[in-house]
């Protein structure tokens, strides 16, 4: 009785353990990220891929999301070092970076007006 019960708790404990790395091998997603949060990433040629989610503009603020991140002009965009928000419009962003330069626009489905 005593083999049967000691060969099933080292079963059970292998098994554990097995099982603990095949999960700590999957790719898990962080629970406090946004959903639809893309984070600014180099593709093959190391260029910057940005994706802008969606520009607010009232009478007190300008500010747009881009790859989930909310931002004003003249702030940086988070992950690119020093990629700079330099202008907000109602359908695009203008981003700068030394004398590189990107224009962000909004997909005209995306777009609505109060």
């Amino acid at each position: 009785m005593y083999k049967i019960i000691a060969s099933s708790l080292c079963l059970l404990l292998l098994s554990t353990r097995v099982l603990a790395n095949d999960v700590s091998a999957l790719d898990v997603r962080d629970p406090t990220t946004p959903l639809g949060h893309v984070a600014a990433t180099a593709n093959a040629s190391g260029v910057q891929q940005f994706a802008l989610n969606s520009i607010l503009i009232s009478p007190q603020r300008k500010l747009a999301i881009i790859n989930g991140s909310t931002l004003r002009e003249g702030q940086t965009v988070p992950g690119t070092g020093n990629v700079k928000v330099q202008r907000i419009s109602a359908q695009a962003v203008v981003l700068q970076q030394a004398d590189q330069t990107w224009v962000l626009r909004l997909s005209p489905s995306i777009m609505k007006r109060h």
